[in-house]
């Protein structure tokens, strides 16, 4: 079964991912920046000294801990640069064009708290891992470039919780339970919210999650065409 596989995921050895070669004989396409936005010029030069502003277009206010701790260590992973804000709107996580990401913290309380009954911090916080990992996969692919504006927004979400599974395993973090992974990608996919949200149902993403793990364990590139399950896997 697919949660069967996926609860074993979380207690894999790390290996650790080897260098992305330019000769590989995969195609790789990966997409990284390390420019900050350019239309995040609107926030204020300090944001922790003011209240609200506008980022990427959206009022905003300057995000808090552990929200800025974790974008900046995923951050510092892939050598990208991109900022992280509170929103002032009611939502799920989301990337934004111009290269922001934004979460709402009375959104994320109830999901996880009041939805999912979720309190441990020690389940929480490799969630949020993997939450903004997926936001930062959007912007590192380059979802928003003119050039993706045809790319399915169901391939977009997919590879974005690959790039989840993979940054989460390069970083370590081990402690996922596998079984609120999966709800939490049911709650926020087509399985609740339904086929017009384009997410995915809860056992793609949690599939898209593992192959993206597996990639990392084994040294692959974060996408590319070779299989992370080998000869084996179609």
């Amino acid at each position: 079964m697919a949660l069967a596989a996926f609860a074993m995921l979380a207690g894999v050895v790390v290996v650790g991912a080897n260098s992305i070669r330019a000769d590989d004989d995969w195609h790789v396409v990966e997409r990284h920046t390390t420019n900050a936005p350019a239309d995040t010029d609107t926030a204020p030069a300090d944001p922790a000294a003011a209240g609200t502003f506008k980022a990427c277009g959206e009022a905003a206010r300057p995000a808090g801990e552990p929200y800025k701790t974790i974008v900046a260590q995923l951050n510092d992973m892939w050598g990208t640069n991109f900022p992280v804000y509170e929103s002032l709107k009611a939502g799920s996580p989301h990337a934004s064009i111009g290269g922001c990401i934004f979460y709402n913290q009375q959104f994320l309380d109830g999901l996880l708290q009041q939805w999912m009954r979720v309190d441990d911090p020690d389940t929480v916080r490799p969630m949020l891992y993997a939450i903004f990992a997926h936001e930062i996969g959007h912007l590192a692919h380059g979802d928003f470039d003119p050039g993706s504006a045809n790319v399915p927004v169901r391939n977009k979400e997919l590879a974005a919780d690959q790039f989840a599974g993979y940054s989460l395993e390069r970083m370590g973090i081990r402690r996922l339970d596998a079984v609120e992974v999966t709800r939490y990608y049911q709650l926020t996919g087509d399985d609740f919210v339904g086929a017009a949200s384009g997410h995915g149902n809860g056992a793609e993403r949690s599939r898209a999650f593992q192959d993206g793990w597996h990639r990392a364990a084994i040294g692959l590139p974060e996408q590319g065409t070779q299989p992370a399950g080998g000869l084996g896997e179609p």
